[in-house]
């Protein structure tokens, strides 16, 4: 089959994306080839088609796990054999894996950088019918990249393994140093780079100071109803702000990782259907997701990096037409933002004795420890050594990156459940054949201690032992809990540590400190920069982050909220007048005043200021401005 066959028969589309067709042609041409594709350009697609094309399988590095898993199904629903490396414990055995990747007619295997570090693993993969490399999320190869994985500069060893293999390697957000040292990392031999423009000319880029952001939240999504994403730093902003969009109105729901795998499925669903328009959710959201009709992003907080911010707006008007994209801060963000992240960012020292303590609360002896694994309880280990549990999740994270050791978890959070009735209460509810008493009641048989203390389980225990679906155990839990039988929240899964070195202390962690210190200096740059985009109320924010990218630009955009682009402060039209008559209809705090009205912050400060000066508007107790003339 040709390209466009394969493209309507596996994907249902009769045309390329800007570029795509450049891009499969050039690796189906055997040219090293570099990608750079902003978010949304179809980039997976120049991968997965020629797999089909090719003989044997591609190979895609990829640096999330979430993702594979997301890229891997979809394409066995397309009816395209694919796999991924699993590292959990209870996953197949790596040579057993190795083998089905070798003999099972894979076109498309995903793998984690980390996994490349293990010789063995490259030394059995030299066997396998590799018709080329892939590899996702290229500039995490860099150090001068937003996103450093210091076992992204392992790929190589790839090419000593594969000598004459195509690497086809693509990003949406790389400056010039960073393709640069993505060409000299991976040693690619005259590398063809097709590159889009970073300009988006459909997205509005709007930057507003508020000291109210969640009512201005709702005063953006009333005003313009399309499909939204609103960015949070924490699942509890994620939830606290869904529920009080839907208090004031607004139908939301939230989305983040702490989420069981259905409920997930189910909010992505209900979400890409347009069957609830507004999505409240963590940064990593939309990853891999191909919305085209997002209309609106907001940012709750500001992005850890241009990068990001670039990324996670683009997420918004893939269809070409008008999107809008909001940030909003207000003047302690700046020190927040440094302390929440630069703060928390590991030292040497932190990752030292964090490993240290990590061989002696296993009870590994010096020496010892090469591939065995182990389960951590983080919350005690974390007590034991009066330990940050954040700043040691960053550890570990750094220990998985560098190869030193791989961290994995159980693939479901588990359950956490506290009786709130007496067992006389629950004895009366088992009475009944429904399912809620059924799960009271397998509670109380394989917990005696059920209502002295709180109680952990895995929820496919409960699944297995009653055969039920993991949505109706869900709606159980919520009706028990509406009903005051129990709580129920969800802890973090297990977490599994399987050591790739020997315990040497100082020596084993000798590189990942000399990368810490460049991973602190680069984050602290890269923050202040975006703190820079935001403070400039005076250039282009379109050409700002152009400018950043490497794309010189001398025209204003003449849609940003920048002082060079906007002719006024942002308002609905009649904006003065619709403000004076509520306000003589009655008094209206700013907040109210939001509810009914849309405006750019800063244009109601300034109204409300030159009618306080006049005195033809007063403030009461309640601070509510009032209409002050008869």
């Amino acid at each position: 089959m040709d390209k466009e066959t394969i493209l309507k028969k596996y994907w249902g589309f009769t045309s390329f994306r800007p570029l795509q067709k450049e891009i499969i042609d050039s690796v189906l041409s055997g040219k090293d080839t570099i990608a750079l594709l902003p978010t949304g350009g179809g980039k997976s697609l120049c991968f997965q088609l020629p797999a089909l094309v090719l003989e044997g399988f591609v190979l895609v590095v990829s640096p999330l796990i979430a993702l594979m898993e997301d890229q891997v199904q979809s394409l066995l629903n397309k009816g395209i054999k694919a796999m991924y490396f699993e590292s959990h414990p209870k996953s197949l055995p790596l040579d057993q894996q190795i083998d089905n990747c070798i003999h099972g007619n894979y076109k498309i295997v995903y793998v984690s950088p980390e996994r490349l570090i293990q010789k063995t693993f490259i030394q059995r993969l030299s066997h396998a019918p590799l018709s080329m490399v892939a590899i996702d999320e290229a500039h995490c190869i860099s150090e001068w990249g937003h996103d450093f994985r210091p076992a992204y500069r392992k790929i190589n060893l790839l090419k000593d393994a594969f000598p004459n293999t195509v690497f086809l390697t693509l990003t949406a957000s790389a400056t010039k140093e960073v393709l640069i040292d993505i060409k000299n990392q991976l040693d690619l031999k005259k590398p063809v780079l097709f590159q889009r423009s970073f300009e988006r000319p459909n997205i509005m880029y709007k930057i507003w100071k508020t000291e109210d952001k969640y009512h201005t939240v709702v005063q953006i999504l009333k005003y313009f109803r399309g499909s939204s994403i609103v960015y949070c730093t924490t699942r509890r902003q994620t939830e606290q702000l869904s529920r009080f969009l839907n208090q004031s109105g607004i139908q939301a729901d939230f989305f983040h990782g702490g989420l069981f795998a259905a409920e997930k499925k189910s909010k992505l669903d209900t979400w890409q259907k347009n069957k609830c328009r507004n999505m409240i959710a963590t940064t990593a959201f939309g990853m891999g997701v191909d919305k085209p009709d997002v209309r609106t992003i907001i940012h709750l907080n500001i992005p850890l990096s241009i990068e990001n911010y670039y990324q996670e707006t683009g997420r918004a008007g893939r269809d070409g037409l008008l999107a809008r994209s909001f940030l909003l801060f207000h003047p302690g963000d700046f020190q927040e933002l440094k302390n929440q992240f630069l703060n928390t960012l590991p030292t040497a020292a932190d990752l030292k004795t964090t490993y240290k303590d990590l061989c002696n609360f296993l009870q590994i002896p010096y020496g010892q420890g090469f591939q065995e694994t182990f389960t951590l309880d983080l919350v005690h280990f974390c007590r034991r050594y009066d330990r940050s549990e954040r700043k040691t999740i960053y550890c570990l994270e750094q220990f998985h990156q560098e190869g030193i050791i791989t961290v994995s978890s159980s693939k479901e959070n588990q359950l956490l459940l506290q009786a709130q009735c007496s067992p006389d209460q629950a004895k009366e509810l088992i009475q009944q054949n429904s399912l809620i008493a059924r799960i009271l009641e397998y509670l109380m048989r394989q917990f005696p201690y059920f209502f002295n203390e709180s109680i952990t389980l895995e929820p496919k225990k409960i699944r297995s032992s009653l055969r039920i679906s993991d949505k109706n155990l869900l709606v159980a839990l919520r009706q028990l809990q509406e009903d005051g039988y129990l709580r129920y929240s969800q802890k973090n899964k297990s977490v599994y540590l399987t050591f790739q070195t020997p315990r040497e202390d100082d020596y084993t962690v000798q590189s990942l400190v000399e990368h810490a210190y460049i991973k602190y200096n680069r984050k602290k740059e890269k923050i202040e920069k975006m703190i820079g985009l935001v403070k400039d109320r005076q250039n282009c924010i379109n050409r700002s982050v152009l400018n950043y990218f490497g794309t010189k630009n001398s025209k204003h955009c003449d849609q940003c909220s920048s002082d060079s682009c906007k002719g006024a402060l942002e308002v609905e039209s009649g904006f003065e007048e619709k403000v004076l008559t509520l306000l003589k209809q009655k008094p209206h705090s700013i907040s109210e005043l939001k509810q009914k009205l849309y405006f750019e912050p800063q244009a109601l400060h300034q109204f409300l200021e030159s009618l306080l000066i006049k005195e033809q508007v007063q403030e009461n107790a309640m601070h509510k401005f009032y209409w002050n003339y008869e």
